[in-house]
Order: C-alpha cells, then sequence, then structure tokens
C-alpha cells in the first residue's frame, strides 16, 4: 500500500520526505506521518492558512532534465530533483 507523499520543512536538512500515514479527517489538527527513518510523527496543520506540505513527486520523475514535466514544481521538488 502505497501513501501519499509529501515534503515537511526540517530545521537541518531543509526538507524532509515523508508519507501520509493516515487520512485525514475533518477537524483533525495535524497528519500522520512517517519519514525515510520510518519515524512517526505528527505534523501540525493551520486549517484557516496553506500550511499544508508540499506533495512530492512520482518517483518516475527524479532526475527530469526538463522541469516543466515534473507534477508538482515547487521548492523541495525542484531541489530533489
Amino acid at each position: 500500500l502505497q501513501y501519499t507523499r509529501v515534503w515537511i520543512p526540517d530545521p537541518d536538512e531543509v526538507w524532509k520526505s515523508a508519507e501520509i500515514i493516515k487520512d485525514y479527517k475533518e477537524g483533525d489538527k495535524s497528519l500522520r506521518l512517517k519519514l525515510e527513518d520510518e519515524t512517526i510523527c505528527e505534523y501540525p496543520i493551520d486549517l484557516h492558512g496553506s500550511e499544508l506540505p508540499f506533495l512530492r513527486n512520482p518517483d518516475i520523475l527524479v532526475g527530469e532534465n526538463d522541469l516543466t514535466a515534473l507534477s508538482y514544481l515547487h521548492e523541495p521538488a525542484v531541489l530533489h530533483n
């Protein structure tokens, strides 16, 4: 089972990859994430702002020379590519 993958800000690595491992239900104040090192964490979300994590591109697009071919074009996607 593959979950939605996202990028979350990190003070040391700038961006960390994570998977959303629990479906969001209306009113939830956080997303349950699993980091690449298998650590489980809660990512707080602001329901009134735009503080949702950036979606991660599929692995098939990693290393793409033409950035316009990426499904999601934002800072972590460009840096990872």
